[in-house]
């Protein structure tokens, strides 16, 4: 992959934008973790995500883009009849063997890929899928107000996928963005796991043994 940032909306997301990051007051996030700013009275622990998460990441991308989106979509919602909605999660909640298998062997409609990408580029197209709804809502959303250090994750915030799904805060918005007018909590939760899917040697193609 040569690297290019891929297209999406008709716009192009700045490489600052994919930091991730904090370029205003301390006091404000938009909607890049709502809930999840250091307060004084909550414990957190930083995130790091380094260049070659970002590398990472901006290659997972591209090869989604070159490969996938014109059938799946660029933001995940399917333009082919009858291709699963990935923005909403569908079929992502299979097996990551049964879901590489189906990217390698094909499925239905959907054409092997098995000489197109190698098993490392599978690998990081499926991990980018799994948080494409969080990477266009950071684009929509935060990127004008993000770009040079990283915001903590407070511990408060739960792990796990079916934790998180539960949580019901608390919730903090930043008080002079429109923006947290319009974000529903769904959003806020795709916004934390993309974070933390980020630094994930998964998204770089390595095979791992952790489940979340």
């Amino acid at each position: 992959m040569n690297g290019t940032i891929g297209v999406r909306r008709g716009w192009r997301w700045p490489i600052t934008a994919l930091k991730l990051c904090i370029s205003r007051s301390p006091g404000v996030v938009g909607v890049l973790l709502c809930c999840v700013l250091l307060s004084g009275s909550v414990s957190a622990r930083a995130v790091e995500i380094s260049t070659a998460d970002i590398d990472a990441l901006v290659e997972a991308r591209d090869i989604y883009h070159a490969n996938c989106a014109m059938c799946h979509g660029y933001d995940g919602i399917p333009i082919l009849p009858g291709a699963p909605n990935f923005a909403k999660g569908e079929r992502l909640d299979k097996p990551e063997a049964e879901l590489l298998r189906s990217i390698a062997e094909g499925r239905a409609t959907m054409p092997p890929w098995a000489k197109e990408l190698n098993q490392r580029e599978q690998l990081a197209v499926l991990t980018y899928i799994r948080v494409i709804g969080g990477d266009g809502l950071f684009q929509d959303y935060c990127e004008s107000c993000h770009s040079s250090s990283m915001p903590a994750l407070s511990e408060a915030i739960p792990k796990g996928r079916e934790k998180l799904s539960h949580y019901a805060g608390p919730w903090e918005f930043c008080g002079d963005s429109e923006v947290e007018h319009v974000v529903q909590r769904e959003e806020i939760i795709s916004l934390i796991r993309l974070l933390r899917e980020i630094p994930k040697p998964t998204l770089k193609g390595q095979i791992t043994g952790e489940k979340e």
